[in-house]
């Protein structure tokens, strides 16, 4: 069964319920005024009794004694009434059966006026019996059929039914004329999950506005916007995904082919008796530590920008100090220029030191020899300035994406990963990176957002 019947059975069997609860506090409450309603009739049938024994003995011209033609039933309305003048006597015969000594007492006034339920000649009556009015000791019995309001209850029954049908029916057709409305984003979600699992193409939207961007606030609306997000992201991620792969290939053939090479070389000539023997195997290990390094900054990169950060609070001028302190031990000529106030910052100790030290190598590699790096660490930023010739506004754009070189780097050593690297660590710690240039050098400013000390308000 489709989401939309489903919505429209669960709706009518809601509205059916409660339908047939009113119909039937309804058809109670109906019943039992229509049998209260009966008692009254009896009781005002008897309460003629008087007026008809009067009109009795004015036909008979008697003012005393027995009144004839009082014992035979008398019909008013629905309801038939019996008389007996009195004294009446137990086990006198009715057509109710004989009196006992309840009637007896009710005619006397020891005991008040009753109802009662009798079976007659294979039918039930309904009988009310009180004292005659007329004399002393008298007895008047109204009797109405039980079933005599059978018909008016039926008919109440069937239209209180029909109407829980009628109202239920209608429930349905019109749940399901809203449902359809309702639901058709879901269908809509549907239908584009289906397409994108027979094609694999995740360029599919459902071009559903956000809630912030006046799309419809409710549920529907909410899932069908997360999907074309969720949609959106699988896209980048399986493009950069590919655009790696092809990269990263069209990189490591390159170290991988020199390498090969100079082994050839080693291998058909005269191996290691060959003059220029040291010179291929200080070439071979050079290109393997640059394989080496390209591929350890594939695998930083990839986890930089798909692993949740490790992040905790530590100081960024001390990190950036044994940043600075590694270079120098590894680069004794470079010159490093620090200002470094202390501060704390919440990251990812690990990721955050290789990108502060990527920035001071790139500082250092683009500026003339003899001339001085400075670093900078204040509230919570790292700021690398250098003396190189800067970059060019065609390459700025682009100069944090992955493999990325500008014609004038095309010469030096490194793949291109350096820099997105920092932009990565950059977007995973919740900072970010900027870059001010000029024909005089350039600027990186790693900034990360600060945490107070303790005590500090």
């Amino acid at each position: 069964m489709s989401l939309r019947n489903r919505v429209s059975v669960a709706a009518a069997v809601g509205v059916l319920i409660v339908v047939a609860a009113v119909s039937s506090v309804l058809y109670f409450t109906y019943a039992a005024i229509v049998h209260s309603r009966a008692d009254t009739t009896l009781v005002d049938a008897a309460q003629q009794a008087s007026s008809i024994a009067q009109n009795f003995k004015k036909s008979a011209a008697s003012d005393t004694g027995p009144i004839p033609g009082l014992s035979t039933p008398i019909t008013v309305g629905s309801v038939e009434l019996q008389l007996f003048t009195g004294p009446v006597g137990v086990g006198q015969a009715t057509d109710f059966g004989s009196l006992d000594n309840r009637d007896v007492d009710v005619a006397e006034g020891a005991q008040p006026a009753y109802f009662a339920t009798v079976d007659a000649g294979g039918h039930q009556y309904r009988l009310y019996t009180a004292p005659l009015p007329l004399g002393s000791g008298g007895l008047v019995r109204a009797s109405r059929a039980a079933d005599a309001d059978d018909a008016a209850l039926r008919n109440a029954a069937l239209l209180l039914a029909g109407l829980t049908v009628a109202a239920t029916g209608i429930t349905y057709g019109a749940a399901r004329l809203t449902a359809g409305r309702i639901l058709a984003p879901i269908a809509e979600l549907t239908a584009t999950v289906e397409r994108v699992t027979l094609t694999r193409d995740l360029t599919a939207r459902l071009h559903s506005a956000s809630p912030n961007e006046g799309g419809s606030p409710d549920e529907v609306g909410r899932l069908s916007s997360s999907f074309d997000t969720m949609l959106a992201a699988l896209h980048d991620s399986v493009s950069a995904q590919r655009q790696l792969v092809a990269d990263a290939s069209h990189e490591l053939r390159t170290p991988l082919t020199s390498l090969t090479t100079n082994l050839d070389l080693l291998e058909d000539g005269a191996g290691l008796a060959d003059p220029q023997a040291p010179a291929l195997v200080r070439a071979a290990r050079e290109q393997a530590s640059e394989l080496d390094q390209l591929i350890t900054d594939l695998l930083d990169l990839a986890r930089y920008r798909e692993t949740a950060a490790h992040r905790e609070t530590v100081r960024l001028d001390l990190l950036t100090d044994q940043a600075v302190h590694r270079l120098r031990q590894r680069a004794p000529q470079a010159v490093v220029d620090t200002e470094l106030c202390p501060c704390l910052v919440n990251i990812d100790p690990a990721a955050v030191d290789r990108a502060v030290s990527n920035l001071i190598d790139n500082a250092v590699k683009w500026s003339p020899p003899g001339t001085a790096v400075r670093v900078v660490v204040e509230n919570g930023r790292v700021i690398v300035s250098d003396h190189g010739p800067g970059i060019g506004p065609e390459d700025l754009p682009n100069i944090f994406e992955r493999f990325y070189r500008a014609p004038g780097a095309r010469g030096m050593p490194g793949a291109g990963l350096g820099l997105a690297i920092v932009g990565s660590v950059a977007q995973a710690n919740e900072g970010a990176v900027e870059v001010r240039t000029g024909p005089d050098g350039s600027t990186f400013i790693l900034a990360f957002p600060e945490v107070s000390y303790p005590g500090e308000p």
